[in-house]
């Protein structure tokens, strides 16, 4: 199976509430449609041609970077702006009240090509239909959360969780990722080398152009590597937050769905994050959960249920950890906060195209989706649950060479594996 080997194999539309749009209003509502870029890169596009800066352009959530993908952006009293070429497209749609938040928005819809598929997995994919539209499937967190993982950063809020904070301060800044330009990974490099220096780590940090605060921090406050945090960017400190939050929810709901379902209605996919189980029929719960199952807070706070808690405790207990510390104390921005998940994902408009012959792969086949997910959920893994594990012939296409590969990140995600951007101030999201 592979996704998104051209842009327009992955099509995401934003859907906004019926209520945001009006004809007038403080703030002007702009539809932005995307390729080959990140939102945060398309926001700071929006703000120069509305003669802003980009922490004046408000969204609702984030897109990814490949595919092509139309979202809203708001800027308080902003211009009308018209603009296009090939990467993005920006247009002046109307007012809202008040800027965008991730409240305001209900979801996205998605038209999916699924290519290089085998006879078995076309079969699969019309097997398992029914049931996906009848039952759903588990809401994980797909592998997007866990860029952390694919960077080989680790999990730096474990890190912190356990008291090593100039652990985590030094994998966050110093880790040089496979996915790193030569700049980066020469500036990576550097405050690696020179580390213990602050000095040198600051003029190293001032001629990139980043964690320039980081280091001065250091220099004037030794050994203050929690204080530190305060100078990376929110934004950044929040992926890796949410990324070590969202693990322990989908070890856990697995956990709960390895003990509840046998093993013949069942089948495992395995991520880099770990192991997800699919039900091949109804995802069980327990009734006295109403549907959703907690991200925990410090101490897991916001579990309620014993059920649920024995659950996460064993997850925990995997990490030499235990309630009380789970929990971040004395660093700024990693203050967890409880909230229920639905433990069931339910596709809305689920439709599948006949299997056609996939071009860009002779020999195998395509098959195109269409579907509409609530905010927050992950349209890859709608797919992954229709298509199901690789097949024989799907795991030879892909060579030992990607076997390696991602039995290495498995066992790196163990040790402690993630993820974070070096960007600064940016467009604010809801």
């Amino acid at each position: 199976m592979k996704l998104k080997q051209r842009p327009t194999d992955f099509k995401v539309r934003e859907i906004l509430r019926d209520d945001v749009l009006s004809g007038k209003g403080e703030y002007r509502v702009y539809s932005v449609t995307k390729r080959k870029l990140t939102s945060l890169e398309a926001a700071e596009i929006l703000a120069d041609h509305a003669g802003v800066s980009a922490g004046e352009v408000a969204l609702a959530g984030l897109k990814d970077r490949q595919g092509v993908t139309t979202q809203h952006m708001t800027i308080r009293h902003g211009r009308q702006v018209r603009f296009g070429r090939p990467e993005i497209g920006i247009e002046s749609i109307g007012f809202a009240q008040q800027d965008l938040t991730s409240a305001d928005s209900e979801g996205n819809t998605f038209e999916i090509i699924v290519r290089d598929l085998d006879e078995r997995e076309t079969n699969r994919v019309r097997t398992a239909l029914p049931s996906v539209r009848e039952h759903g499937l588990p809401n994980y967190f797909d592998e997007q959360r866990f860029g952390n993982l694919r960077h080989g950063q680790g999990w730096i809020a474990l890190d912190l969780m356990r008291g090593r904070t100039e652990v985590a301060l030094k994998r966050l800044l110093c880790h040089v990722s496979d996915h790193d330009n030569d700049r980066t990974k020469g500036f990576k490099s550097a405050l690696f080398r020179n580390w213990g220096d602050w000095g040198t780590c600051r003029d190293v940090a001032g001629r990139f152009g980043a964690h320039h605060s980081v280091f001065e921090h250091l220099r004037r406050n030794e050994g203050d590597f929690g204080g530190a945090f305060r100078f990376i960017a929110s934004r950044i400190r929040l992926i890796h937050l949410y990324a070590w939050q969202s693990h322990i929810w989908n070890r856990a709901v697995a956990r709960g769905l390895e003990n509840a379902v046998d093993e013949g209605e069942r089948f495992a996919i395995h991520m880099r994050e770990g192991k997800l189980l699919f039900p091949k029929g109804e995802v069980p719960a327990d009734p006295d959960w109403e549907g959703t199952f907690p991200l925990p807070g410090p101490g897991l706070a916001g579990v309620r249920f014993e059920r649920q808690r024995a659950l996460i405790e064993g997850v925990l207990a995997d990490y030499d950890l235990v309630p009380d510390t789970f929990r971040i104390d004395g660093v700024p921005g990693f203050a967890l906060k409880p909230e229920e998940r639905p433990i069931v994902l339910r596709p809305q408009n689920l439709r599948v195209r006949p299997a056609e012959p996939d071009p860009m792969s002779p020999g195998r086949k395509l098959v195109k989706l269409s579907f509409a997910l609530p905010r927050g959920a992950y349209a890859t893994l709608v797919v992954r649950r229709l298509v199901g594990p690789p097949s024989p012939s799907s795991r030879a296409s892909r060579g030992s060479g990607a076997r390696g590969r991602r039995r290495g990140s498995q066992r790196g995600s163990q040790r402690g594996s993630q993820r974070g951007s070096q960007r600064g101030r940016g467009p604010r999201r809801g």
